[in-house]
């Protein structure tokens, strides 16, 4: 843990050098801090273990048939390309996750100096609250975020060839990133403060009365559309239901319609990212709310939302920032915030597959070390019996 909260530390510090330099270079060095922890990370994570064994069975262009191979795969025809390509060339495994935590970090970091007038505050706030869940823990779909980041740079700049682009290749990595496409290209109405209130509100009573509403919405799809690879993971999904709402999810709906408030406060909802930012966060409360028992839905929605809202509210609040004795303060907001998310997130019963952290670099020098695989697998054994007995409750 020491050293998640040395980064933390360090990042802090780059972001009031750049409050106060004016400077982008230090929130620079910030996003190239995170995109080596992440690329560079070593039996450390969520997710590595099983695209490890997905990996080890891939075989090189020439040995398969192309077409075939990367369209009847466990996962999206993308993912199997980049695997298949990487495979090809004889890369390790170790490749795979570089170059997925790199580039979705520098995707990141490309979208917050695109429309954020302060970047280094925006790395931080996304160390604590999307980091570890993002790209250290869902590599695949991270990696299929980050070309929604660059959809929506490109749409805003008028290049709608290349947002369309990107947002295809998103899906084709992750199925999940289509739900994004419709707002990238977003020129409808923007949802208030008080219109996401009720659709809140309604949610959880529909959400509390309704049972199992993904059960029944996967029945639907099945009755209609018949077995196929969504139905199956809708099925999957649908079994993953945690029970109670938890009182940290009940604070992150307060900190969403907080967020609204905050923004809607300032003025008018009309530049592009603003607009984008509202309708994800609407999008957000919706999945928390109508779907509160499943957390993997809106826990993905936020990988989005969380950097759309901390650039945002750098926009509304840059006078605010532009003065040294109120940046002071502000940061100050944005430091807790994120520090509070972060030790959460390592002080979690899963956060064993975290830490210590585990570096590449160190095995070049002393070779294999730690114990990574023993602790994914007591955390995989925990959240199996978990599982287990929620279902026989």
């Amino acid at each position: 843990m020491f050293w998640y909260l040395a980064f933390f530390a360090v990042l802090f510090a780059l972001a009031m050098i750049e409050g106060d330099t004016k400077s982008r270079w230090p929130a620079y060095a910030a996003g190239a801090i995170l995109a080596f922890i992440v690329g560079l990370r070593y039996e450390t994570g969520f997710d590595w273990v099983d695209y490890e064994t997905y990996y080890q069975f891939q075989r090189g262009f020439g040995e398969t048939d192309i077409y075939a191979s990367i369209t009847s795969g466990m996962f999206e025809p993308g993912f199997v390309l980049l695997n298949r390509i990487l495979r090809t060339f004889d890369f390790g495994f170790q490749s795979l996750i570089f170059i997925c935590g790199t580039f979705s970090i520098f995707a990141f970091v490309k979208l917050a100096s695109r429309f954020s007038p302060t970047v280094g505050i925006v790395v931080l706030w996304y160390y604590g609250f999307v980091f570890l869940s993002g790209p250290m823990s869902s590599m695949r779909y991270a990696f299929a975020v980050s070309f929604i980041y660059l959809a929506f740079i490109y749409e805003n700049d008028g290049r709608h060839f290349r947002a369309i682009t990107m947002a295809l290749v998103a899906i084709s990595m992750h199925y999940f990133s289509a739900i994004f496409i419709p707002i990238i290209f977003w020129r409808g109405r923007v949802p208030t403060l008080k219109f996401s209130l009720i659709t809140t509100i309604v949610g959880f009573f529909v959400s509390s009365v309704g049972g199992n509403l993904l059960l029944s919405i996967t029945g639907f799809v099945l009755a209609v559309a018949g077995e196929g690879f969504v139905a199956d993971k809708m099925q999957i999904y649908s079994s993953f239901a945690l029970g109670e709402v938890s009182p940290f999810s009940l604070a992150i709906v307060v900190w969403h319609l907080g967020f609204l408030w905050l923004v809607q406060r300032k003025g008018r909802v009309d530049d592009y990212i603003t607009k984008n930012a509202f309708v994800i966060t609407w999008l957000v409360l919706v999945a928390h709310s109508f779907l509160a028992p499943f957390p993997i839905f809106w826990n993905r929605i936020m990988l989005v939302c969380f950097p759309l809202q901390a650039i945002v509210l750098c926009r509304a609040y840059y006078r605010e920032l532009s003065i040294a004795q109120v940046r002071t303060p502000i940061f100050a907001c944005f430091a807790a915030g994120s520090c509070l998310a972060l030790v959460y997130t390592l002080y979690n019963s899963q956060s064993l597959v975290f830490k210590p952290y585990q570096s590449l670099a160190i095995t070049w020098v002393k070779g294999p070390y730690g114990n990574g695989r023993v602790r994914y697998q007591l955390v995989r054994n925990e959240t199996n019996q978990v599982m287990y007995d929620l279902k026989v409750q």
